[in-house]
Order: C-alpha cells, then sequence, then structure tokens
C-alpha cells in the first residue's frame, strides 16, 4: 500500500481527532480553562467514556500493523466515529464561543497537526506509521491531550495580548475618575444582583454592566474596552472567582467604590481547597477596594459574619438582612404566584416594595440594591420605578411554560442555599402538584455527597421527584429514602424527565416543575 494512502487514512483520522478537540475545548472553556475543573467534568458528564464503536477503531488499527489492507476498514470507522460524536453530541445550553484564547489555541493545534502530518509522511517504514494509528484510535484521549498542549503553548501569546488590553483598560478607568464603580462578588446571586442593582440605579445614572457571566479579569477588560464611555456615571461590575487572587487582581484593575458580597458558601470547593479560603477570597472585593470605600453585606449569612471579623472590621460597612437587627431589615413578606410583597425598613423610612421576582434570594438582592441606590442618593420614588421595572434573570427561579407545562426555571442554580429556597419557593404553590427535575449539584468537593444528600432530605416535602442521571442523584435518592419518600423516578437524560412530566400532568392538571441545577458544561446527561 503506498505512503499516499497511508496519508489520506491518516488525515482522516486527524479529522476525527479535530472533531473531538473542538467538544473538549467547549468544555474546558466552561469549567474556566482550568484543568482540576475540566477532568472532574468530562468524568461527570462522560464525555470520555469508550463506545463499543471505539473498541473496534482500536482492533483494526492493530490488525493493520499486521495487515494492512485493515487500514482503509478503519479509515471508515473513524468516519462513523466523527458523525457520531458531531450527531449525537447534546444539545448545549451554553453555546461555545470563540474567543480570541480559543482561536489562538485552535491555530497552534492546526500547526501541531500540519507537523504530524510531515512527520509521519517521512516515515519510511509502513510498520512504524502505522503504529500510529493504533495511537490514534484512542481519538478521545489524544484529542484531550492536543487540546490542552494548545493551551499550554498559547499562553505566552495570550499573556502579551491580556497585558495590551489590561493596560488599556486601566487607561480608560483613570480617564473616568469620577465614575462610581460597584463590585459585586458572592457564591451565588452575584449575577442577580448585579441586574437589579444596574435596574435600579438606571432610573438616575447612565449605567453600564458586565454582560452576562463576564465576571473574570478578561471578561470585565473586555466589558471596560467595548462599553465604558467618558460619560458613563455608574460600572456594575460583577467579580467572580475559584481560587485566591482572582477577585484581588480584578479590583487592580477596578478599584470599587463599593463592595458587594451577596452570600458565600461551599462554591468551587474543589479549587479553593477549603471554606476559609472561599471567605478569604470573596472578601478580597473588600480588602482592595478604594480606602474610602463602602461594604454592603448580607450579615445573615454566617461566613460573611465570620470574614467581617476576620477582613473587614476596620471597613465602613453597610449591612442588611431579614433575620438580624441590621441597619436594613426586612418585614412582612408575601408571595404569590403573581410575586412578591415586602417592607424594607431603615431607620424611620419604609420603603414597600412590589416585585414579579419570586424567592427568598432576591429579596436579598432587592435590598442590597436599595441600600446602594440610597447611597448614591436615589429618592424613594426613583427607587420604586427601578424596582417595578426589574426582569426575572433567564434561567434563575424565571417562572414560565416549557412544552405546555408551568416551570420555575432555576437551571443555572448549583449550591445548596439556592436550591432549598427554590424549594421553598415551590412549596409556597399550594394548590399545585409540585414536582423537583434535577440532576443534583456539583462543584462542593468532598461535600457534594454529603449535601445532595441533604438536598434529598428537604426535597421530601414535595409531591415527586424526577432524577437526571446517576452522577450525584443516587445521594439525592438516599435523602429522600431517609425521609421515608418513595415517589421518585430515575431517568437518563432531560428529555426523558419531560416525557415524564408530561405522563404525569395527564393525571395532575395542576402540575409545576421546579428544574433545579445543572452540570459544569452545560449538558445534562
Amino acid at each position: 500500500m503506498s505512503s499516499v494512502v497511508v496519508i489520506l487514512c491518516y488525515v482522516i483520522s486527524l479529522s476525527l481527532i479535530v472533531v473531538n478537540v473542538n467538544k473538549f475545548m467547549h468544555i474546558f472553556q466552561q469549567s474556566f480553562y482550568e484543568i482540576d475543573e475540566f477532568f472532574p467534568a468530562i468524568k461527570t458528564t462522560k464525555s470520555a467514556k469508550i463506545q463499543v464503536y471505539e473498541i473496534a477503531l482500536l482492533i483494526l488499527a492493530v490488525l493493520s500493523y499486521f495487515i494492512v489492507y485493515f487500514l482503509l476498514l478503519y479509515a471508515a470507522l473513524s468516519v462513523l466515529c466523527a458523525y457520531m460524536t458531531i450527531n449525537h453530541r447534546p444539545v448545549a445550553k451554553k453555546k461555545f464561543v470563540y474567543t480570541s484564547r480559543v482561536k489562538i489555541t485552535f491555530a497552534i493545534i492546526f500547526l501541531i497537526i500540519i507537523a504530524s502530518i510531515f512527520g509521519v509522511y517521512h516515515i519510511s517504514v509502513y510498520e512504524s506509521s502505522l503504529v500510529v494509528f493504533i495511537v490514534l484510535s484512542l481519538y478521545k484521549y489524544v484529542s484531550i491531550g492536543i487540546m490542552l498542549l494548545g493551551n499550554i503553548l498559547a499562553q505566552p501569546i495570550l499573556k502579551l495580548i491580556n497585558l495590551r488590553y489590561i493596560k488599556e483598560a486601566k487607561k480608560i478607568i483613570a480617564s473616568n475618575n469620577n465614575m462610581k464603580i460597584i463590585g459585586i462578588t458572592g457564591s451565588y446571586g452575584k449575577t442577580s444582583t448585579k441586574n437589579i442593582v444596574t435596574s435600579l440605579l438606571e432610573e438616575k445614572y447612565i449605567t453600564v454592566m458586565t454582560p452576562k457571566s463576564y465576571n473574570t479579569t478578561l471578561g470585565v477588560v473586555k466589558t471596560i474596552r467595548e462599553e465604558i464611555k467618558p460619560y458613563t456615571e455608574v460600572f456594575v461590575c460583577e467579580m467572580g472567582a475559584a481560587r485566591l487572587g482572582e477577585i484581588k487582581e480584578i479590583c487592580n484593575i477596578v478599584k470599587p467604590d463599593i463592595s458587594v458580597i451577596t452570600s458565600i458558601g461551599p462554591q468551587h470547593l474543589t479549587s479553593f481547597k477549603s471554606m476559609d479560603n472561599i471567605v478569604k477570597g470573596k472578601f478580597e472585593i473588600i480588602t482592595n477596594a478604594k480606602n474610602d470605600a463602602i461594604a454592603v453585606l448580607n450579615v445573615d449569612n454566617e461566613y460573611i459574619q465570620k470574614g467581617i471579623e476576620l477582613y473587614a472590621k476596620e471597613k465602613n460597612i453597610i449591612d442588611f438582612s431579614l433575620n438580624n437587627n441590621s441597619r436594613y431589615r426586612v418585614e412582612n413578606i408575601k408571595m404569590s404566584d403573581k410575586g412578591s410583597i415586602f417592607d424594607v425598613i431603615d431607620g424611620d423610612t419604609k420603603i414597600t416594595v412590589e416585585t414579579k421576582l419570586l424567592g427568598k434570594h432576591n429579596i436579598y438582592n432587592i435590598v442590597c440594591a436599595i441600600a446602594i441606590a440610597r447611597e448614591l442618593d436615589m429618592t424613594i420614588e426613583e427607587i420604586k420605578r427601578g424596582i417595578k421595572k426589574i426582569k426575572p434573570v433567564e434561567h434563575r427561579l424565571e417562572l414560565k411554560t416549557m412544552g405546555g407545562i408551568l416551570a420555575l426555571d432555576d437551571a443555572f442554580n448549583s449550591n445548596p442555599e439556592g436550591s432549598k429556597a427554590a424549594i421553598e419557593t415551590l412549596c409556597m404553590f399550594k394548590d399545585k402538584y409540585k414536582v423537583l427535575v434535577t440532576p443534583g449539584m456539583i462543584e462542593l468537593g468532598e461535600k457534594t455527597n454529603e449535601l445532595n444528600e441533604k438536598f434529598g432530605e428537604y426535597a421530601s416535602v414535595l409531591d415527586c421527584v424526577i432524577l437526571v442521571g446517576d452522577a450525584t442523584t443516587q445521594y439525592i435518592k438516599k435523602g429522600l429514602e431517609n425521609k421515608g419518600f418513595k415517589n421518585y423516578i430515575i431517568v437518563n437524560d432531560i428529555y426523558a424527565a419531560f416525557s415524564k412530566l408530561q405522563e404525569i400532568q395527564i393525571s395532575h392538571k395542576n402540575l409545576i416543575a421546579l428544574f433545579e441545577n445543572d452540570l459544569p458544561d452545560s449538558y445534562i446527561k
């Protein structure tokens, strides 16, 4: 068999590699380009699990070493594997974004592949070249290796580009010295609070916020470079972190005038390693703010109380709560399927709030926003107008109809406190048949199993539970059974869950379903 045929088969194999590199790069992106989050993600979603046809590919590769004509069958099966990768991939809730980082990485991967083609072409001994196909038959693992290598080799280029962008962003911030900067972080509630704060402040000020989940250093830099104008009066900046030092890095670019910590809990425990590190990491938004900055803090949260003692004793703190004796407190909470009504008390001032938002956590977010608005000299009338314009954040306890089913969509939630609050909100629908649909909680480190079991225990007050997949739901099942709850169903994916809901709705016309939590790479499997 000629070397041309070997090269042709090799190109087909590399096409299979490229398809899988694209898939794993998508997961890597949604794992924040962190290796210690990437590998648990692919394990959880079984993305690297070996299929029967992949074993057949390995067998053909081995056979082609002895009988070279098996290589043609190997190439044909490679085409099938590529088809299976493309057409049997679950629909992603978060699209793959081809950022500068991704483009540069792919360019380097392309060069690696071109170099490898020349290398194989110049191998004169067929037996040596055919060994390569045995390696390539393990295409999923080869794809992961090439993808990670490309990312490593891209780092020097990315650092140079990023330094230039950061310098440009700092220059823009320095030129807008009258602009107020509000930094918002927390284990959960960041995005909702950011949207609510922005909605209120827009009643009086020209306001820019970091869009969607642009809460990394480069996401913040991109927002500054593209959105901040000389006339911008307020910049609401969401700051995310999975490690110590990440919020400090953002604060070195945008030092807040007002720092907000919405909540602290066991989120990203895998990367933070301990709750003490999470507390320290979140309080970087206060310890690295401007010298005269204000800190707006939810003192119902025990970890925030601990952080105040450790890192913020000398800071100018404005506290708020639903349960404690704080400056801003809440009274007379009433909820229905039309929204929430409650009073916010600040000394002798009472603000009656009416909102379409549901859930206790949204009350915290609104009170936080009111505290910020009053610090920026907004009137009560301006605040009330702003609150009425607040819309639910997509996939965050959003009441809507999904496939003919009344649903509370909380699909982007993935933390114990938020999950419990979502179930409490579902329980307020007294006249409904209440169903929970969940794949369980992830990114909780060594506490994942324990917290999912507790999740099952407090979900036992519902009428029915549909568990999606088997990665973490076995512990939810255990928690349900601890409470004597038996009306649960286990399905393979979200599509099967919808089918079950439609079956249940035949006998329970008053059904309402809570879709709770999501997987790290945004596939529910």
